[in-house]
């Protein structure tokens, strides 16, 4: 993780979680409660309701979305994204009506989650105030505004473990690379290698804000193909489950799955050059080598590979750095709604 990528994190905690006074409004609810645990024999209960309303009204529109894969995995460790937005107003329900606890348990859990909370605010402010100085809000570099940062995971089917490993996916992302930066009229030497790290084997790449939004376009509309087709196979499957005994019905399904995915991938590149204007017939070497990185780049995901996306700092009159936001806040919905169906259909 980017050193600024770590700070812009404690920022949104501030924001989101300090100054919304999460952690006090849990901690009130666990007050409302504990007047209840300590009453004695025959007291009636003490309502709770107000308490509770107000921690879901407060963290139910708290939204993950705008943060990268990387700040999401240091949200979890920290212990606080499941106690905010709607996991968190699950996660809450569950405790206090759908998991049948006696009142002394679900005080203590409440009690638990304002606990970890002040603990996570604690190490969020001890990590901002060691790595604040570290960073140079006053250095400027004269493309720092157009550099947005691609993290390329490899891992599961398109992980890393030996030297051919190594050479096919250096290919691969060397012709994703290609393809999208002559479609911007750029070469393969503008997408710089900055960083590695251990682990899955994470690859930053250095590139131009367009680019980058290109990069992310390619997978949202991958992802839109695949959630029709998955939505047609679950149907499918819904259907030999009811065991209705119509087998042509299966099979046309099952056609039309495939039919959707071909031709989804398919349109994928063409809506693509469409709107970097690149012209089949005009620019044949341009359009044959994006069409290349279009299938390799949705190949790795398919595959389980992870691009995420991450841009050092503000550039809010970015036209380009915006849209990729905007893309990547609904790549990240779609990769979850995806992985339902997928977790249902299994």
């Amino acid at each position: 993780m980017q050193i600024k990528e770590l700070l812009n994190l404690s920022y949104w905690i501030d924001e989101n979680i300090k100054k919304l006074q999460v952690s006090q409004k849990y901690q009130q609810l666990h007050k409302a409660m504990q007047q209840n645990v300590n009453a004695r024999n025959n007291q009636p209960m003490q309502p709770f309701e107000a308490q509770k309303e107000a921690v879901i009204d407060t963290i139910k529109d708290i939204s993950v979305s705008g943060l990268t894969n990387e700040q999401e995995r240091m949200l979890s460790k920290l212990e606080i994204s499941q106690y905010i937005g709607s996991e968190g107003v699950k996660n809450l329900e569950n405790l206090l009506f759908r998991n049948s606890l006696d009142i002394a348990t679900a005080t203590a859990e409440v009690n638990s989650i304002h606990g970890k909370l002040n603990q996570a605010i604690q190490k969020s402010d001890q990590l901002k105030t060691n790595i604040a100085s570290l960073v140079d809000t006053d250095e400027e570099d004269s493309d720092e505004d157009e550099q947005v940062i691609i993290r390329v995971h490899f891992q599961n089917d398109v992980s890393l473990n030996n030297l051919t490993d190594l050479k096919k996916l250096g290919t691969t992302w060397w012709e994703i690379g290609r393809g999208i930066a002559m479609a911007h009229d750029s070469a393969p030497e503008d997408v710089k290698i900055v960083g590695a790290q251990k682990g899955s084997i994470i690859i930053e790449l250095a590139v131009m804000a367009a680019i980058a939004a290109t990069t992310s376009q390619i997978i949202l509309s991958a992802l839109k193909v695949a959630d029709r087709v998955l939505t047609i196979r679950k149907k499918s499957e819904e259907i030999k489950a009811l065991q209705l005994g119509n087998q042509k019905l299966e099979a046309d399904l099952a056609k039309e799955a495939d039919k959707e995915k071909k031709e989804g991938l398919e349109s994928i590149t063409k809506e693509i050059s469409i709107s970097l204007n690149v012209n089949q017939s005009g620019d044949g070497e341009k359009f044959k080598v994006l069409e290349k990185s279009v299938k390799n780049l949705i190949e790795f995901v398919e595959k389980g590979g992870e691009v995420d996306f991450y841009s050092p700092e503000d550039s809010e009159d970015n036209q380009d750095v915006e849209q990729m936001r905007i893309n990547f806040e609904e790549i990240k919905k779609l990769e979850k709604r995806v992985l339902a169906i997928e977790s249902k259909s299994s």
